[in-house]
């Protein structure tokens, strides 16, 4: 019997481009109170020295952890078949609700 395409597996693929997406919109939004920070034009003192370098440091934790968003879901991706019998597709679209 001819395979067809996994609906799971197609799920889960546009759901990795949504979640991109997010992404590229969320690892930016630092950036400028950072660089504002970092230029002097917010505030200056050593205090605001050390803020820049705090500000910063957490920019790069929560840039780390929104690039992590995507791991489990190209796990996932990465153990699901792209093809499946039509019998399986049909459970698979029940169960996605399509």
């Amino acid at each position: 019997m001819a395979e067809v395409t996994n609906p799971l597996y197609s799920h889960l693929t546009q759901l990795l481009t949504r979640v991109h997406k997010v992404q590229d919109e969320l690892r930016t939004k630092l950036d400028n109170p950072t660089k504002n920070m970092a230029g002097g034009g917010v505030w200056t003192s050593p205090t605001a020295q050390q803020w820049g370098g705090r500000l910063s440091d957490q920019r790069n934790k929560y840039n780390s952890a929104v690039d992590r968003l995507d791991d489990e879901l190209v796990a996932m991706i990465a153990t699901t078949p792209e093809k499946c019998s039509p019998e399986e597709a049909k459970l698979w679209r029940m169960e996605l609700g399509g």
